[in-house]
């Protein structure tokens, strides 16, 4: 009896325990956002904001919408090519978030996405690593 509880704990860690890294989340429908507009969402979990940005007829691109110099909200202009940060200047790329202009360390974390019918899924968030001095 002790070594079936042993089994099915495993097996239950396994099953959920693994999961616990990957969060996912329906954050739009295809074609909700017109081309050139925006979307606030949050991701991975409800205290963090992202925007979702669709620049062109199929593409979609996310990122975490805190800038990563001093962690204010940054803004998008409709039909812009930057996300930019009223704080300090900051402003990020919306084909890659990386930085383009201002005092931040690092680009923006992208939100991984898939399209699974007609959702839109926030899969992962990957984080960006500081930018080098020099070049």
């Amino acid at each position: 009896m002790g070594a079936g509880a042993l089994a099915a704990a495993v097996w239950t860690f396994f099953l959920t325990g693994c999961s616990k890294g990957r969060t996912e989340k329906v954050i739009a429908k295809v074609g909700e956002i017109p081309v050139g507009g925006s979307k606030i969402f949050t991701y991975p979990t409800d205290v963090e904001p992202c925007i979702l940005l669709r620049p062109s007829g199929a593409n979609y691109v996310a990122f975490s919408r805190l800038c990563t110099h001093q962690k204010c909200p940054i803004f998008y202009q409709p039909g812009g090519d930057t996300l930019n940060c009223p704080c300090h200047g900051g402003a990020y790329s919306i084909v890659d978030g990386s930085v383009v202009d201002g005092p931040p360390p690092r680009a923006l974390p992208r939100v991984v996405l898939e399209q699974r019918g007609q959702d839109l899924v926030a899969t992962a968030m990957i984080e960006t690593k500081p930018a080098t001095q020099g070049g």
